[in-house]
């Protein structure tokens, strides 16, 4: 059965455009005021100003916009793909898995080593420019170590369009076009943020626990790595630190909470795990060792999700050996990214951290 188009999501009736454009008259008051007030601040103390602007420009828009505002400012995936390519003046490569998803290559295409991008936005909003731009930057740096990577984003259908399982469905159909294209999965890292950490946790989760009605994922050796950036594995938004961290996070916990209560509406109740591994049965990931030969997780020490970060990091070093849990100090949800959202030449520490550890999965 053909996933549903998601392209509809973020259509607003004139009203939700005009409250949304309200919501926007105060924004330049509130990012002057965020500066004045929290510039000198022990949290900020490593961030720059521009850095700063342009953290609290999320956190305003996360906290005031609903979904559908958010969905209609930030477009689809694949339209910020064009716009991204041209602008970089790289080819647009695109390749149709059916099903309403596609692979979206991240400069030249190439399948002798390849990292496959699952992306962030709570199964509800697309892809935005700078993550590509960081993965780009990533993929430049390998280059510099004689380490030519193909990079590609899977394009998966969003929520409420497409509820769970459709992004699993359409991650089987990513892996099988892959290894169907040439591509070892000695030679295949994954990498997801947020949502896309979840994701990739669902990939794991299917293998080791297969559920029929979802395709069943084959994988004839274990991949070389799987990266999980901020993974989101609470959707219910319940730890200590969506309350220890509000207000420091761009995130806000009463967002995600609705977020999340929009996605786990469509969890069957024994799919639970599935969707949020903080939940899972403490040997769920029994196994993941024969799967996957490298494993990092990371996060910042001040993001909302950060506990149960945690807590997922540890459930996989009992199970993996070769699994890092790194947490950021002062980092915020998906920090490697921020640097790139507003031009910062300082990059945080996280950034040339995952650059190497991609690099030694490659080298081996």
């Amino acid at each position: 059965m053909t996933a549903p188009v998601s392209s509809n999501n973020g259509q607003l009736h004139w009203t939700e455009t005009l409250e949304m454009l309200a919501k926007l008259i105060p924004l330049p008051v509130v990012l002057l005021w965020s500066v004045a007030t929290t510039a000198h601040a022990s949290f900020n103390k490593d961030r720059s100003v521009k850095r700063i602007i342009g953290d609290s420009r999320l956190r305003y828009l996360a906290k005031n916009m609903s979904m559908r505002q958010l969905q209609c400012l930030f477009g689809t995936t694949l339209g910020m793909y064009q716009t991204w390519s041209k602008k970089m003046k790289l080819p647009a490569t695109i390749d149709e898995l059916g099903e309403d998803a596609r692979l979206l290559w991240i400069g030249p295409k190439r399948l002798d080593r390849v990292v496959l991008f699952c992306h962030g936005g709570a199964f509800l909003l697309p892809a935005t420019d700078y993550y590509v731009s960081f993965w780009r930057h990533v993929q430049l740096e390998l280059e510099k170590q004689d380490i030519q990577v193909g990079f590609v984003l899977l394009n998966y259908s969003l929520a409420p369009v497409a509820p769970f399982p459709t992004p699993l469905k359409q991650a089987e159909l990513a892996l099988e076009f892959l290894m169907a294209a040439g591509v070892k999965p000695q030679n295949l890292q994954l990498v997801g943020d947020s949502a896309g950490g979840n994701l990739i946790l669902q990939i794991l989760s299917q293998i080791l626990h297969p559920r029929s009605s979802i395709p069943e994922i084959r994988l004839p050796a274990p991949l070389r790595g799987a990266c999980l950036i901020s993974p989101w594995t609470n959707l219910s938004a319940d730890s200590e630190s969506h309350n220890g961290n509000q207000g420091l996070d761009y995130l806000d916990k009463a967002a995600l909470t609705k977020w999340g209560a929009q996605i786990l509406a469509d969890v069957p109740e024994a799919d639970r795990a599935f969707a949020e591994a903080v939940r899972a049965p403490e040997e769920w990931f029994q196994g993941v060792e024969g799967l996957v030969d490298r494993v990092l997780v990371t996060g910042g020490g001040a993001e909302l999700l950060r506990d149960d970060i945690v807590v997922v990091g540890e459930m996989l070093k009992k199970h993996h050996p070769k699994t890092e849990l790194v947490i950021q100090e002062n980092g915020l949800h998906e920090d490697v990214y921020l640097d790139f959202a507003v031009g910062e030449k300082k990059l945080g520490s996280l950034t040339p951290l995952v650059i190497e550890w991609l690099a030694a999965g490659f080298k081996v």
